[in-house]
């Protein structure tokens, strides 16, 4: 293998661990090969601890000693809020290799996919989809023919999104959700766990339900 195959990585956030099990599959795989050199948090506590057997090396200003040798991954996703201020960070930091991980089972052929995105096991993504920088994709969910996904966009486990629809920048979709075919969901919505969205959701709206209301929780939500 040579030189140019081998990325060493530093990731973002010591917290979600699946991103290691994708990278195990990634170089079993054999088509590159990524080293981890650590873990970075902006937690300064962690900082000398261990994260999945990796070492937690320090926070995200080690950054501003530049790394050009060094691609990064942005593994914070729990709040699509919070990733993005961490993506405005390492952009401010000067980072320009941003990893983008794919786990080797996603067909990629005949799609789009933007830098520092994570997309897990078993994704199926349709022909023509384009998916935006930074997004988060867990197993199993489904993005139909002609979709278009922006920036910074969750997909939860066993998410379908129907043909031809579109989610805007910055939205959550819980998992076991239905968008059916056309939909469009507006900038920043959030959409419930198990939720089927029938309708087009507009900006910075939460629905839950079948289907899909305004401020409707199913009682399986409630806390």
């Amino acid at each position: 293998m040579s030189a140019k195959d081998v990325k060493k990585v530093l990731i973002v956030g010591a917290t979600a661990p699946d991103v290691i099990k994708i990278i195990s599959a990634v170089n079993r795989a054999g088509a590159e090969q990524i080293v981890i050199q650590g873990f970075l948090d902006d937690d300064r506590s962690k900082t000398g601890q261990e994260f999945m057997g990796y070492p937690i090396v320090g926070t995200t200003a080690i950054l501003e000693n530049g790394c050009p040798d060094i691609w990064v991954l942005n593994n914070v996703a729990r709040d699509m809020n919070v990733r993005a201020k961490v993506c405005a960070r390492l952009d401010s930091l000067g980072v320009r290799r941003h990893l983008t991980l794919i786990h080797p089972s996603v067909d990629t052929a005949y799609t789009t996919i933007g830098e520092g995105c994570i997309i897990h096991e078993g994704v199926s993504l349709g022909p023509d989809c384009v998916i935006g920088r930074h997004c988060v994709m867990l197993a199993n969910c489904t993005v139909g023919h002609e979709c278009i996904v922006e920036d910074l966009v969750f997909v939860g486990n066993n998410v379908i999104l129907g043909a031809r629809g579109c989610i805007e920048t910055g939205s959550f979709v819980g998992l076991n959700s239905v968008i059916l075919p056309y939909r469009k969901l507006g900038a920043r919505s959030m959409i419930g766990a198990g939720s089927v969205v029938i309708r087009d959701v507009p900006a910075d709206t939460t629905v839950f339900g079948n289907p899909a209301r305004v401020g409707v929780r199913p009682a399986s939500a409630a806390d």
